[in-house]
């Protein structure tokens, strides 16, 4: 299971508010001790009020922006998304897409309950609801292969049509491909069955996802990236969640089936 250090250049950190609380927690990553808590818990405060995320820079005495924060209103709670530069920033004229475009983009996402950040507690309960159908090991493209046709299998079983066999298919396919690229080239997919949805677990020990890649298309140097994959997971199925850190990544991907 992921644990919650991340330390990448312009890596993610999610923390999390609860409201009438007058500190944060982290889900993701550390929190970062330079971003004063009152001033977190402020904005998050007003994003609850306003019912609207909501997004902020936060700049040192130079102007330099350490901090890249959007507030997402989540009922009780407020999800604080923060992309933490590290000294590295990215702009729109190195022909990919800015931090701020990218923060914007995940909390949309979450906004809008089709991306959901999980902490490590959240996530390993995501992983053992319902009843086990399948688990398999991967480690090469033939064990790909054997997971996109078993999952297929199952999901005919299921009743389900062609097209969103073929999507559903797709979309595993894609997460398992980028653990196999960027996850330490080993992990494990776990099928579940939960009353109305099917729950795939795709978990690995790698280093943890760079967010920046991981959002955007690749680059015309051919950069590795996970921005199709991304798209097409979050577009075709009905629920996707994660937790991911320097010992690995998990990702619970739900389709519906009634």
């Amino acid at each position: 299971m992921a644990d919650d250090k991340t330390s990448a250049p312009a890596s993610l950190r999610v923390y999390r508010y609860r409201a009438g609380a007058e500190t944060v927690e982290a889900v993701l990553g550390t929190l970062d001790p330079e971003v004063p808590q009152e001033d977190l818990v402020a904005h998050a405060d007003e994003a609850l009020e306003r019912d609207t995320f909501m997004c902020y820079a936060v700049s040192q005495a130079d102007d330099f922006v350490a901090d890249e924060l959007c507030f997402v209103p989540q009922g009780d709670h407020c999800d604080i998304l923060s992309i933490h530069t590290d000294g590295w920033q990215r702009h729109h004229g190195d022909h990919r897409r800015s931090l701020v475009e990218i923060l914007n983009d995940l909390a949309a996402a979450v906004a809008c309950g089709k991306l959901r950040v999980l902490d490590a507690g959240e996530v390993e309960r995501a992983a053992a609801d319902g009843l086990t159908l399948l688990e398999r090991d991967i480690r090469c493209t033939a064990d790909l292969q054997a997971a996109r046709e078993a999952v297929d299998d199952i999901l005919r079983e299921t009743g389900a049509d062609d097209v969103t066999r073929r999507r559903t298919v797709l979309c595993i396919s894609e997460a398992i491909t980028n653990m196999l690229l960027h996850g330490g080239g080993h992990g494990a997919m776990t099928v579940r069955r939960l009353g109305d949805r099917l729950r795939f677990v795709v978990a690995d020990r790698g280093p943890g996802l760079n967010f920046l890649n991981w959002i955007e298309p690749p680059a015309e140097g051919g950069q590795a990236s996970m921005g199709y994959g991304y798209k097409i997971i979050l577009e075709h199925l009905d629920s996707v969640a994660l937790h991911t850190g320097s010992g690995g990544t998990t990702l619970v991907l739900d389709r519906l089936t009634s």
